[in-house]
């Protein structure tokens, strides 16, 4: 049985080499020579022939598509530079089977590699081929897709929930702070107000007071005849 790596590699190669060609026909060509799906076919059977047939078998469900993001969180999220997050983590904390993980990195892998010169038709013929010989069955790999997209949003929203609250409290603490600098900008105002009027009080008052300094200081006058006084007498 080949190894599934270098199977892979035979499948895109194939199509890879023929899509300008043939353009991954499914029938056979003119001279009767297998087409490129048909040799894919007899890979994926080699490979894994009861997983091929199950998978051809049964239907693919159409993808569940996700209820949208919120408008809000949306336009934060386009705006800045994405986080580096641990998704392998977020999806163990979700209770994510890892063979369902590697099923959907599987399909990652094999679409980044598709030519681009391929229609639409091709590059599905191909994904879907490759995927039926490592013995993927696509209607898993839809559901393991469904299944991370429920586990980010709900990741994104108990991240909302948690920056609400602390964006609360935070609002909460700043009002109280607000509150604070005006009692204490009203009770500044007040004391500077109080010390202008004491200020004022006590100039009113020494002014009083300097009157009977004034009083006594001031030098008395000379008896009426009497004669100056000498520089002697001084």
């Amino acid at each position: 049985m080949p190894d599934d790596k270098s199977l892979g590699k035979r499948i895109l190669g194939l199509f890879v080499e023929s899509v300008d060609e043939t353009k991954a026909s499914t029938t056979t060509d003119p001279d009767g020579a297998p087409s490129p799906a048909d040799e894919i076919a007899a890979l994926a059977k080699q490979s894994a022939p009861q997983a091929a047939q199950s998978v051809a078998a049964a239907p693919v469900p159409r993808p569940v598509h996700a209820p949208p993001a919120k408008p809000a969180a949306t336009a934060a999220a386009t705006a800045v530079e994405p986080a580096k997050v641990d998704f392998d983590g977020v999806f163990k904390n979700a209770g994510i089977d890892p063979q369902a993980l590697d099923r959907v990195r599987k399909a990652e892998e094999l679409l980044k590699n598709l030519p681009d010169s391929a229609s639409d038709e091709v590059k599905r013929q191909i994904v879907e081929a490759s995927l039926k010989a490592f013995g993927f069955e696509i209607s898993k790999i839809l559901e393991a897709v469904v299944t991370q997209t429920k586990a980010l949003d709900t990741y994104v929203r108990i991240n909302e929930q948690q920056t609400a609250k602390a964006i609360t409290d935070a609002q909460a603490q700043i009002a109280k702070l607000e509150d604070q600098v005006i009692t204490l900008r009203a009770d500044i105002d007040k004391r500077t107000t109080a010390l202008a009027s004491i200020a004022a009080a006590a100039d009113v008052r020494k002014r009083q007071v300097s009157k009977v300094l004034d009083f006594f200081q001031a030098p008395s006058p000379a008896p009426a005849g009497a004669p100056p006084a000498s520089k002697t007498d001084e």
